[in-house]
């Protein structure tokens, strides 16, 4: 399925055999493409935006003031500690990058991805181990869009 003049979805023989029509008829056009691909399904803005909107309510809770009070640097906050909690909990590999030094090849310092990087399989282990840890907490969580729509796929509901 071609989304616009430059992304395609490939997730069937169909929409596979189109993107190949599509790159040759513009190979033949112009001698010289370059491609990029990510593999895995896209996760949408709405996990994203939830996932804010999230830290915004926990970091509200936990200063208990009202979720506009939150300022720029409390969510900045939340979210990396979000990410640390998390990393320390399970150990998941795709939370962390490494730099890596070109001239030595030595690993150097270890950060946390954005979460606008995360894929949607692990958008959703995040944002759920985040509503579980509020919960702790004593702040409920509403699952909403995207995410609430994969939680019943994941439950058989």
């Amino acid at each position: 399925m071609e989304i616009s003049e430059t992304t395609f979805i490939v997730n069937s023989e169909i929409s596979c055999a189109g993107f190949a029509k599509w790159a040759a008829q513009k190979w033949r056009d112009h001698k010289y493409l370059t491609f990029t691909f990510r593999v895995g399904e896209e996760r949408s803005l709405d996990q994203n935006a939830l996932l804010h909107l999230w830290l915004t309510l926990y970091a509200a809770h936990l200063a208990k003031i009202d979720r506009k009070a939150v300022s720029e640097e409390m969510l900045e906050y939340m979210k990396q500690k979000a990410k640390y909690l998390y990393y320390t909990q399970t150990a998941a590999d795709w939370m962390i990058k490494k730099m890596v030094n070109p001239k030595s090849g030595a690993e150097g310092k270890v950060y946390y991805r954005s979460s606008a990087d995360y894929k949607v399989g692990e958008m959703f282990q995040f944002l759920t181990w985040l509503q579980n840890t509020a919960a702790n907490d004593g702040l409920l969580l509403e699952s909403r869009g995207q995410y609430q729509k994969l939680q019943k796929q994941h439950n058989g509901e």
